[in-house]
């Protein structure tokens, strides 16, 4: 418990937190939290909520635990983090007021590697109990890892993306929202689940359920879930709620982020606004990672980085490209008073809240992504989720599913074939 002297510092999980967004949202998260006030934190959106706790500012410290599956890159990550952060501090040092408070909080700054494959039900659990049993809260989980089967392009459907989006006068969609990635299929997991489904899905389903106290114990306000999505997550005509573990579906990747809005806004309706533990979707829009490197090669991945710069100067402001960029709406929802981070838009597409039980049809779920201008400039955005009327059944037999699956594995302690 925190004192009146001694605020609450924030504990924070982040899965996948060695590369790409993952590390981007942890080196955003530590330059914000050394900060007297935030940018980060700034509200953004109008005030959809009553005021409630969350993160003192100045921050006391903080407390990072990068949930990854390789302890050598995590480790390697953590160092080149903390590199990078105190070449912050030396830079923060140097505004007035700076060096007592920064020092302070470095000096409170933990950050903590924990072994976590979401591919595997005993690992997560375990992972979770090693949490549960180490922190006396969790204040955030950012479920950011992900896992993307790409074998190659299909030029055939690149091709008539490229006829498609001519004749639709959008170009850009071709380098945002790409049709056109072959993906393996019938992947199965060691517990006889779909594999990219239990790693984008299921697993961080059962972060969410078996750190559920934990969350609800936070000290800096309510508990906060953030549930990573994607610009392709779409249901158009791939989408089979029968395959709901993405096994034999063409595109699992975007299935899988499709799914995740899904259970998100299921959540939130199943809670309500009073709620211990709330839950969020968020994207970073297009980055360049390793996510896609099956795709292409060393010059054509210099190619594919030069074509995302020309799509942000022609006005694209999906293309974030670096992970800072790229984490702003991870870090805003993170940092910002709950009263002004919206979870559902009106029909007129005003933030608002919603009771728990009611079912009125002109309420979306809302998202929140990042964007960055033609100067490099980062910022959030808010979306809503148009799919949202015509799959809330689909998402509710959904969590009731993972429900069910997760149930059944914590019976037999994590083993498979529940």
């Amino acid at each position: 418990m925190s004192s009146p002297t001694r605020p609450a510092r924030p504990i924070i999980i982040v899965t996948g937190a060695n590369n790409g967004v993952g590390f981007g949202i942890c080196r955003r998260l530590l330059y914000g939290l050394a900060q007297d006030r935030p940018d980060d934190a700034r509200p953004l959106f109008p005030r959809s909520g009553a005021d409630e706790p969350g993160i003192e500012y100045p921050c006391a410290g903080l407390t990072l635990i990068m949930a990854c599956r390789s302890r050598q890159r995590a480790e390697a990550a953590r160092t080149q983090l903390l590199s990078l952060f105190d070449s912050d501090v030396e830079r923060l040092r140097k505004l007035p007021g700076g060096a007592e408070r920064v020092i302070a909080f470095r000096a409170n700054l933990v950050i903590a590697v924990h072994i976590l494959d979401l591919a595997s039900v005993q690992s997560t659990l375990a992972f979770a109990d090693e949490v549960a049993r180490t922190y006396p809260y969790v204040s955030h989980l950012v479920c950011n890892a992900g896992v993307a089967p790409f074998l190659n392009i299909s030029w055939s459907l690149l091709l008539r993306q490229v006829w498609r989006n001519f004749l639709e006068l959008d170009m850009l969609q071709l380098v945002t929202i790409p049709n056109y990635n072959i993906q393996r299929t019938a992947m199965m997991s060691d517990d006889g689940l779909g594999w990219v489904w239990q790693c984008n899905v299921f697993g961080h389903y059962i972060l969410c359920r078996a750190l559920e106290a934990k969350l609800a114990a936070s000290q800096t306000g309510p508990g906060r879930v953030l549930w990573m999505s994607s610009l392709t997550a779409h249901a158009d005509n791939f989408y089979d709620p029968t395959d709901w573990q993405l096994v034999d579906s063409s595109q699992p990747y975007e299935g899988s982020k499709f799914q995740i809005e899904l259970i998100r806004a299921e959540l939130s309706r199943r809670a309500g606004p009073a709620s211990p533990v709330r839950h969020f979707t968020v994207h970073p829009g297009v980055v360049f990672s390793s996510i896609d490197a099956a795709l292409v090669g060393g010059f054509m991945s210099q190619m594919k980085l030069l074509v995302f710069y020309l799509a942000r100067c022609l006005g694209s402001l999906h293309h974030n490209i670096s992970s800072w960029n790229g984490a702003a709406a991870m870090a805003h929802v993170c940092l910002a008073p709950l009263a002004f981070i919206p979870v559902f838009l009106s029909a007129v597409g005003t933030p608002t809240t919603r009771d728990k039980g009611q079912q009125e049809e002109d309420l979306l779920p809302a998202y929140l992504h990042s964007v960055t201008d033609r100067m490099g400039h980062s910022g959030v955005a808010l979306a809503p989720f148009y799919g949202w009327p015509e799959h809330e059944k689909t998402a509710a037999r959904l969590v009731d599913r993972c429900e069910g699956l997760y149930q059944s594995f914590v019976a037999v302690g994590g083993k498979s074939e529940p």
